[in-house]
């Protein structure tokens, strides 16, 4: 049977998730404490590959509700997770033939199963039209049971023990003593066809064989899908008596063999966990691995890497539902199928949110999947205009938007304005993105303190198109009046909450000053205690970029000018760049290679 959506009711912070549809891989995001890690435990607890599974109304069931319900617990007990099926042709013939639905009825229905806090399963049919309601199915449980997914649930992922004790782990094995990596060593048995219970009684040289044949096939899925171990093997080595079994990790290019525990944690954790997947794959009953937080000690690199392993070697047989917070852990590809959950405080419980509904804090990591692989398309074939902040790059952009359609020129669109912070980053920055060979262009503001430019990198200089004495930033390339009434209104709130203060700001309201405008208005907002005495200068600038179109007849002449006269400057380096480049060829020959 194919695993189509789950939904988790009365779990810890869920109320209720609604049907949630899963994939053959379905990544889940969201913060910290948004019930993440909830949804895919109660999951595992459907039908779990160890233990019971059982849920403990006292324990699991949400607290704030749990006065309400623990009068009616053993009367009208509470669902608290279910699962939909689609059922395999021979499931739907012997599900007919041997209970008392009708075969119709089989044929155009899913099953849902659902786990109540009695911890009993109970089995039903769906109709896959919508209509009808469900129907418990009697002998449905005798029938299918051994059809149920597994579900496995992998929240701490520990590494395989250096030294592995046989005799203490046969006696572990199957009891509550058994530990996280008494369960990996298991897996790595299970790959290499060895029986536990007889593990340390047969010929040691046949059984270290075949350990070895499986450490070497982990070994090989480790090296294929993680670049930095490409020169590194894993071996088993016996010890006196056979009674011990020691891990060593050789590096044959380097003739070094050292053990287990000294290599990185990152490889440690990547050999451990690629030994339980790869047992769960091979299993002959349909697994549902649930991964909390896969990767987290790994490079961001390594994490991409481990999520085509996830992919290839996985999720192409059976299915697997994880959580991240890293963007790396995402596959463009499957954006679509990700999964956000928040909690939502006035629903006092975690919801599924869509992208659109959820918060931005939510939304960061399936936003920065799309950012990092559009800044790694833009940066590979573009002419670098460097700026400090964000604030910088809002207002070249969208004051240059604004003269799009008068007799004034904005920044030439082939620039490609980075944010790196400070210019004390400039070196680093052209190396990384290797441009060290050809010039970038710096858009500098305060020039006072700070390193100094390199001598072959061209600097425009914010101070150089402007009167003011100081540290002036891009703001005073725009008009007082101008920049002025984008303040008003980008803190109307504010200044209202002022009665006896002007509710717009002027050049009148803050005084004759020669220094830069930032200055005028964050003295001025400390006088009054205007926001708190604070102002942020990034908020005028967000105002403008989502309310562009609100400033059109606001662009006055002396703004065209002192904006233009600066975008003439840039665009000037910019032709300066392309004559001297071996790269000045237009956009379709640079793709071609012309």
């Amino acid at each position: 049977m194919e695993l189509l959506e789950t939904r988790v009711r009365n779990y810890k912070s869920i109320n209720d998730t609604g049907w949630v549809e899963i994939d053959d891989m379905t990544c889940l995001i969201g913060k910290n404490e948004s019930g993440k890690t909830a949804f895919m435990e109660a999951i595992g607890r459907l039908n779990p590959a160890y233990g019971e599974g059982t849920f403990t109304p006292y324990d699991d069931y949400p607290r704030h509700r749990w006065p309400e319900y623990k009068s009616r617990h053993d009367d009208d007990p509470d669902p608290a997770v279910s699962a939909r099926f689609r059922l395999e042709e021979d499931e739907k013939q012997r599900l007919a033939a041997e209970t008392e639905a009708a075969t119709g009825d089989v044929e155009g229905s899913e099953l849902v199963v659902t786990k109540t806090y009695t911890n009993e399963l109970h089995w039903k049919l769906t109709p896959t039209d919508g209509d009808g309601s469900p129907e418990r199915i009697d002998g449905a449980a005798e029938v299918l049971t051994e059809d149920l997914p597994e579900f496995r649930y992998l929240g701490e992922y520990t590494t395989l023990d250096p030294e592995i004790d046989v005799e203490a782990f046969r006696d572990r094995l199957g009891t509550d003593a058994a530990t996280a990596s008494d369960r990996v060593f298991h897996s790595l048995l299970s790959v290499a066809g060895i029986d536990p219970e007889t593990l340390g009684e047969g010929d040691d040289e046949e059984m270290l064989t075949e350990l070895e044949a499986a450490s070497s096939e982990i070994t090989d899925a480790v090296t294929r899908y993680w670049s930095q171990a490409d020169d590194l093997r894993v071996h088993i080595r016996g010890g006196d008596g056979g009674d011990t079994l020691s891990l060593r990790v050789e590096s044959p290019n380097h003739g070094v063999s050292v053990g287990f525990g000294q290599r990185s944690r990152g490889l440690r954790w990547f050999f451990s966990t690629i030994c339980t997947i790869s047992d769960l794959r091979a299993a002959e009953r349909d697994q549902v691995l649930l991964l909390d937080e896969p990767g987290l000690h790994l490079h961001p690199k390594a994490k991409r890497e481990f999520r085509e392993f996830l992919d290839e070697e996985f999720a192409a047989e059976q299915t697997l539902v994880y959580s991240t917070h890293s963007p790396f852990m995402i596959d463009t590809d499957r954006a679509h199928r990700t999964k956000l959950l928040e909690k939502d405080h006035e629903a006092e419980g975690t919801e599924l949110k869509s992208p659109g509904e959820a918060d931005s804090y939510t939304q960061f990591p399936l936003r920065s999947v799309f950012e990092l692989d559009v800044m790694e398309t833009i940066i590979s074939r573009s002419r670098l205009l460097l700026v400090e902040d964000e604030t910088a790059y809002t207002y070249l952009y969208n004051v240059s938007e604004l003269l799009e359609d008068t007799d004034t020129d904005g920044i030439d669109y082939r620039w490609t304005v980075l944010p790196i912070g400070t210019t004390e980053n400039v070196g680093t920055v052209r190396e990384l993105f290797d441009v060290t060979d050809r010039e970038v262009a710096v858009f500098q503001e305060r020039t006072s303190g700070g390193r100094a430019m390199p001598d072959d990198v061209t600097l425009t200089a914010v101070g150089a198109h402007t009167d003011v004495r100081g540290d002036a930033t891009v703001e005073d390339v725009l008009s007082v009046s101008f920049y002025l009434e984008l303040v008003s209104r980008a803190y109307a709130g504010a200044l209202s909450e002022q009665p006896e203060l002007p509710d717009r700001i002027t050049d009148g309201t803050l005084g004759a000053s020669e220094r830069p405008i930032v200055e005028r208005v964050a003295a001025y907002f400390e006088a009054n205690g205007i926001a708190d005495g604070e102002f942020d200068r990034s908020v005028p600038a967000e105002y403008l970029q989502r309310n562009r179109e609100e400033f059109v007849d606001a662009l006055d002449m002396e703004t065209k000018r002192t904006f233009g006269a600066l975008a003439r400057d840039l665009n000037a380096t910019l032709e300066d760049i392309d004559r001297g480049s071996r790269q000045s060829r237009s956009f379709l020959g640079s793709l071609f290679g012309n």
